[in-house]
């Protein structure tokens, strides 16, 4: 498990450079990285933002503490080389360079970009490991007792190729009992050594086993810790959200409440606008027919005061026409009674149409009539 502080860019940075595969990135709702699950081959890290947590407070980035660290991680490549060089242009700032080590390998050290050491190499602990302390004691006591029992041996065919004497002594008694104890003690070591070699084995596959469980385990467990704490930041933010969405909906619906009444408001003050409209609708129809009317009424005496201006132009014209008539009667009765044989002649006069016409008295009352006899 490695904290980041910058933690989708560490993300990236280890996939290009160091050549893991993302296996699970989590996101929030916004997008932002909360946690990811990286793998190397068979294997996997957590990585993490550096956040306050349970845990938080009993850890350090290297940059706080003087960039030193108190383990790291060894991970096993192919090519050391290449993945050196591929590190090492990525930015990478090299610890140890790429060389060989005491155990057939080829490896190197480095810090990533927030200062967390890693180490690569060809050294595979798991296909070159060292014999255990017990399983060295072991062989050193198996070697002790083969090597007394080749001596017993070698002793006792020597004894059995040279000439006996007819008569043992009690000594000699006593050291070939010695002897043949001696062999069956070695032969008892030797089959002991075999079932604690057998056992020994068992206890090695056992712990090996025991170690991989317990390396799974912590996986496991520090999976579970990271989904438990992504769980909780899930529901911290849901949370959160909810609460949010809480008050949005309750704004929501105040401003909906708000809205309503004011659309009632505005219904109501509409109503009584398109009330006012209609009665000021009608208002103007009526006051439209009363100017219609009026105008009507207007026209009518307009054509009306027209024609009794025709006729009073029209009368007085007659009338004017009547006094020169009259006029001309009186100035031809005059003419009568002066010169009453002379014959009558016609005479011209210009009425008031501007028409030139001929009258003459006609006998026996002296009546003028009057013809035209000339246009304007």
């Amino acid at each position: 498990m490695l904290r980041y502080r910058s933690l989708p860019e560490a993300v990236d940075w280890l996939c290009a450079s160091f050549g893991f595969e993302k296996h699970r990135v989590v996101t929030g709702e916004d997008g932002e990285v909360l946690n990811a699950d990286l793998t190397f081959g068979d294997h996997m890290i957590m990585v993490l933002p550096v956040q306050d947590s349970g845990l938080a407070k009993f850890m350090k980035q290297p940059d706080e503490v003087g960039g030193v660290e108190t383990q790291s991680c060894y991970i096993v490549v192919g090519d050391a080389d290449a993945h050196y060089r591929k590190a090492k242009a990525a930015g990478a700032a090299i610890l140890l360079d790429i060389s060989d080590d005491d155990h057939g390998g080829r490896g190197y050290a480095c810090r990533d970009p927030e200062g967390h050491i890693w180490s690569f190499g060809t050294y595979d602990p798991w296909q070159a490991r060292a014999l255990p302390q017990t399983e060295r004691a072991g062989l050193k006591r198996g070697l002790v007792m083969a090597a007394m029992l080749i001596c017993v041996t070698a002793a006792a065919v020597a004894g059995r190729m040279l000439p006996r004497p007819p008569t043992l002594s009690a000594e000699e008694i006593r050291l070939q009992q010695e002897t043949i104890a001696t062999r069956q003690r070695a032969e008892q070591e030797e089959k002991r050594a075999t079932l604690l070699a057998a056992e020994l084995s068992q206890e090695r596959s056992a712990k090996d086993t025991a170690e991989r469980t317990a390396r799974e385990a912590q996986e496991l467990l520090a999976r579970e810790q990271g989904v438990k704490k992504t769980a909780e930041i899930t529901t911290r933010q849901l949370e959160g959200q909810l609460a949010t969405a809480r008050r949005a909906n309750d704004a929501a619906e105040q401003k909906a409440k708000e809205a309503g009444a004011q659309v009632a408001g505005e219904r109501t003050a509409r109503q009584s606008a398109e009330r006012a409209a209609s009665d000021a609708t009608k208002e103007l129809d009526r006051e439209r027919d009363a100017r219609q009317q009026a105008e009507r009424s207007a026209q009518d005496a307009i054509e009306q005061l027209a024609r009794e201006q025709r006729a009073k132009e029209e009368a007085e014209r007659a009338a004017k026409q009547a006094r020169e008539q009259l006029a001309q009667t009186q100035d031809g009765k005059s003419d009568a009674l002066t010169s009453k044989d002379a014959p009558a002649r016609p005479q011209r006069q210009r009425k008031a149409d501007d028409r030139l016409w001929d009258c003459q008295p006609r006998p026996p009352n002296g009546q003028v009539i009057c013809r035209p006899v000339s246009s304007k």
